[in-house]
This record gives structure tokens, C-alpha cells and sequence, in this order.
């Protein structure tokens, strides 16, 4: 029987030194356990551990000082933090809480870190090995750069410059122009182009493109480049080390038996198969990734249910859907992308469904654009909640409740106003909630600002420059509320709010919520019994 395999984070104060103690002394432990030496156990990223699975581990050991005894003082209390969020990810991957343990051990503890290795071990082999597959996760791709720039027209760029007067990156940063990369391209510069980190800034707002008088196609430009580029090894800066593509990756492996539906209230009316599916994405995974910044994405799957049921309907919710794939996409990793398209509308027909209801514009603009492509034309209708919503009111299916006057904004998000061309249905759920007035923001629709991040890359000072610009704005148009309709531009506008502004707090501290959660905190329900 193959022994487990393990991979221990230790620290270097302590527990390198007792695993040190272990292997040179009368203590011994299996040798199926990789070190990797840390200064501090508190400097282990979510990210670490979870890539440690997707290349093949069985189990992963983080080990630091003892609490009180941490050489910089309170890392190994921030390791704690860390390793008990990573557990509950680990949980709602299907992977299991138990592959991963936390120890103190001293230097002087090179017996208590064999025992322990020797623990772990038997535990691990009761459980067998992950079941994760390990592949390549980049597919090189046959286009070469003259083909992507015929394919998006760039090559017929007049080097007029709209593109880069347009973009909100440029305008913080001279060094990107959406026009020197087309440049760089043209002139077959393709080793430039290709490792120049100013790649991956691009947010692919799509404003670029709605100014460009010959509709270059820029952000499929990029889209196609970065795929060139991770190919090669080459990648940008990840947000939170690239954790989120690491749950990402993890979800297209088939053998994963995720815990999707813990998050379903109890008195919630469901199925498994039906005529509407509602598509929840990854929010599970964002309530506890985002736990810090007060994030309850899961309050907005749960208010979907809520205004379905409302509407006399009980939606299908999948026990093995994944991340749509959106940014695994935009990030290069191909293979992951279409592992994860293919599970999802394998389970979709084999549900019934012929209306998928989601709530993320990235999952719907996903399905309506890359997965039409890779399957051709789906088996269902897709609809954002925003345009569902719409029809439910229309069709005279919910009812508001009648409440004070509030004056609320919107936020456009990129992949549903610029990219999918949604305005309107927003707007119409909003101004059909009795008492709300809607102010619109100097830059609004298509001229809309985008909330600075692109599929979890490049969150640094510019992009945070983008999110307190665009609270601003909304706080100076006397609302009270900022309603969005995509919970990343959610949990970017909060994560703004969550630290040390660099303006006074009032001037764009404002409430900001979801369009679902709007809408279900202002319908007027009546009790109704579970199955009736």
C-alpha cells in the first residue's frame, strides 16, 4: 500500500528544528512527508495549502510555536485564522477538514512531531488517497499572434488613441495603453508583448472597445494573449496569491463530491429537476473567503430562493455544479476552463431545465458568449437575475411592500451593461420597489466606472483608487444605498470600504447591496407551509 503523501509547512524557529530533532535523533517518522521550511507559520497563505492539494497531496501539516512563544509574537495566532478558513473551504470542496492539521510543536519536541507525522499517516491511509487528477493546466494555443490580431481586427488599429483616452487604467497609470499593446503586436515584438506585466492590467471593461471606431475586439486581444503567455509559464499578479483559481481548478475535478447545498435555509422550497435552474456559482466560496471584510454572499442565493418561492416556483439547484470558469478564462488556464464548462451543462440538460436563472454577470455572460461557443447553442435559456426579476414583476408575481422613500444608486457592472448590453431591467426592478428613488451616477450605462479588478488580478493601488473614485461618486448623488448587480463588484466596493481610506470615511462610506437582496427584503410574503 502506498503510503500518504503529506506536506508539512513548518516554522523555522520551532518546528524545523523538532522535525530536525526527529530525523538526526532515536525519533523517526515516515519518510513520506516534504518539508518546507516557512519563517513563521503565519506567513502559510490560504493559497499554499490549497495548491499543495492540486499537486497531489494527501494531507498537509502546518506547524508554528507554541501560542506565547511565536518569534514574532502573534504569527502563529494569524496561522490559526488561516488554517480554520482553509478547513471549512476544504469541507465545502468535498476535499475534507481532516487532510489538514494544525500543531505546536518546540524545537525540544522532535518526539511529538514523529507522533504526529506518524498519526497523520495512519489517518490518512483510512481515508485513501484525494481524489484529485492532476494535469496540465495551460493548453498552448494554435493561434499564432498575426491570426489573434486578424481574428480581432486589430490589425486594422489606426492608432488613434481612443482606447487608450478611454481606459480608467491608463488615466492612473500612464505606463499601460490598450494602443502600445496593439503596437507591440503589430511590430511582431511578441516576446514584449507577452511578458510585459502591463498584460494583465487590462480589466476588460469593454470601454475600449465601445470607443473604438473599427470595433477592435481588445479585450479577446488580451484574452487570447494572456492564454499565449501562461503557456509559457508566464502569469500576473494573482489577488489573494491565486487562492480563488486554486478552488477554481479544484472544482473541475469530477471525483470532487462538493457540500454545495449547506448554505440552503431549511424552509426553502427546491428540487432537482424542473423547468428553472438557479445557477449559484461560487458564492458559498466567497462567504468564507471574504468573511473579513463582512461579505455575506450566500445572503444572495438565499434571497433568489426567497423571491422564486415567492413566485409560487421551487428552482433546481445542482449538487455538482462548479465555477463557471470565467477567470480561470481571462487568466490563461484553458483546460481548467473547459473541464469546468463541460460539468456544468452536463448537469444543467440532465436537470431539465430550459431557464437558468444566475445571479453573477460573469456566469452569465460565461454561458451566453464562451460556452455557446464551445457547445454551440445551449439546450436553455440563461437570464441574469436582473432580467428574471423583471419578468416575475411584469408577470405580476411578487408583490412590494410599500416602504419610506429612499434614494438609492447602481452600479453597472462591466460584463452586464458594456459587455451584455443589460441597462434597463436593473433600473425597472428598482423603480418598481415602492419608495425607492433611483439617482443615477454622473457616469452611468456604458460610461459606467468599473470596480477595478478583473478576474481576481492586478488588485493593487490603482485599482483601489478606481473603487474609492467610484464610491464617491455615488455618495454624491445624496443616496442612501448602493444597489449592485454582481456580487464582485460587491466584495471589491466593501473591501475598499474595509481599509484605511485615503480620504475622510464620510465622504464615501455608503450601504451597499445586492439587487436580490434588495428585492427580497421588499417583497410582501406570506407565510406558506413547506410543499404546499
Amino acid at each position: 500500500m502506498m503510503e500518504p503523501k503529506i506536506v508539512g509547512f513548518l516554522c523555522n524557529w520551532c518546528s524545523y528544528a523538532g522535525a530536525d530533532m526527529a530525523g538526526t535523533s532515536r525519533f523517526s517518522y515516515p519518510p513520506n512527508i516534504r518539508i518546507i521550511r516557512v519563517m513563521c507559520s503565519g506567513r502559510v497563505e490560504p493559497a499554499f495549502i490549497l495548491r499543495a492539494f492540486e499537486r497531489g497531496a494527501d494531507g498537509v501539516l502546518v506547524a508554528g510555536c507554541h501560542p506565547g512563544d511565536c518569534h514574532y509574537r502573534s504569527g502563529n495566532l494569524h496561522a490559526e485564522k488561516r488554517v480554520e478558513k482553509v478547513k471549512r473551504l476544504l469541507d465545502l470542496l468535498g476535499i475534507g477538514s481532516d487532510r489538514l492539521r494544525l500543531e505546536w510543536i518546540s524545537a525540544a519536541e522532535g518526539g511529538k512531531f514523529a507522533s504526529v507525522v506518524k498519526d497523520f499517516t495512519e489517518k490518512l491511509l483510512s481515508k485513501g488517497p484525494t481524489p484529485i487528477s492532476r494535469e496540465l493546466e495551460v493548453i498552448p494555443p494554435k493561434e499564432s499572434i498575426y491570426d489573434i490580431l486578424k481574428r480581432t481586427k486589430a490589425i486594422f488599429c489606426q492608432e488613434c488613441g481612443k482606447c487608450s483616452s478611454s481606459c480608467p487604467i491608463t488615466r492612473l497609470n500612464p505606463l499601460y495603453s490598450p494602443r502600445l499593446a496593439v503596437e507591440k503586436a503589430l511590430m511582431e515584438l511578441e516576446d514584449a508583448l507577452l511578458t510585459d506585466k502591463c498584460l494583465w492590467s487590462c480589466l476588460t471593461c469593454y470601454l475600449c472597445r465601445l470607443r473604438c471606431p473599427l470595433d477592435i475586439k481588445y479585450d479577446e486581444l488580451v484574452q487570447a494573449c494572456r492564454a499565449k503567455a501562461a503557456s509559457s509559464g508566464i502569469f500576473g499578479d494573482c489577488a489573494h496569491e491565486g487562492m480563488l483559481f486554486s478552488l477554481s481548478r479544484l472544482m473541475a475535478n469530477l471525483e470532487v463530491k462538493q457540500s454545495r447545498l449547506s448554505w440552503v435555509p431549511q424552509e426553502a422550497e427546491i428540487a432537482k429537476t424542473g423547468d428553472v435552474l438557479y445557477f449559484v456559482g461560487c458564492l458559498p466560496y466567497f462567504d468564507i473567503v471574504f468573511e473579513d471584510i463582512g461579505v455575506k454572499s450566500t445572503e444572495i442565493a438565499q434571497s433568489m430562493l426567497k423571491i422564486m418561492n415567492a413566485a409560487g416556483m421551487k428552482p433546481v439547484l445542482l449538487e455538482d455544479e462548479t465555477c463557471c470558469g470565467h477567470d480561470l478564462l481571462f487568466a490563461g488556464y484553458r483546460r481548467s476552463f473547459e473541464k469546468l464548462a463541460k460539468i456544468n451543462v452536463t448537469a444543467i440538460e440532465e436537470s431539465g431545465a430550459s431557464t437558468v436563472v444566475m445571479t453573477c454577470p460573469e456566469c452569465y455572460r460565461t454561458f451566453k458568449v464562451e460556452y455557446a461557443e464551445l457547445f454551440g447553442e445551449l439546450k436553455f435559456e440563461v437570464l441574469h437575475a436582473s432580467e428574471f426579476i423583471m419578468n416575475l414583476i411584469n408577470d405580476g408575481k411578487i408583490k412590494f411592500e410599500k416602504k419610506p422613500v429612499k434614494k438609492v444608486s447602481y452600479q453597472d457592472p462591466c460584463r452586464l451593461g458594456r459587455h451584455m448590453g443589460v441597462y434597463d431591467p436593473p433600473r425597472k426592478v428598482v423603480t418598481s420597489i415602492p419608495g425607492l428613488e433611483l439617482v443615477e451616477m454622473e457616469r452611468s450605462r456604458e460610461n459606467a466606472l468599473c470596480c477595478g479588478v478583473n478576474a481576481w488580478m492586478g488588485c493593487g493601488i490603482h485599482s483601489k483608487r478606481m473603487q474609492i473614485e467610484r464610491l464617491a461618486e455615488a455618495k454624491g448623488t445624496g443616496a442612501e444605498l448602493l444597489v449592485t448587480a454582481c456580487p464582485k463588484c460587491q466584495i471589491h466596493l466593501n473591501c475598499a470600504l474595509s481599509e484605511k481610506l485615503p480620504v475622510e470615511r464620510e465622504e464615501v462610506e455608503i450601504e451597499i447591496c445586492d439587487l436580490s437582496v434588495l428585492v427580497a427584503k421588499a417583497l410582501d410574503l406570506k407565510p406558506r407551509s413547506r410543499g404546499s
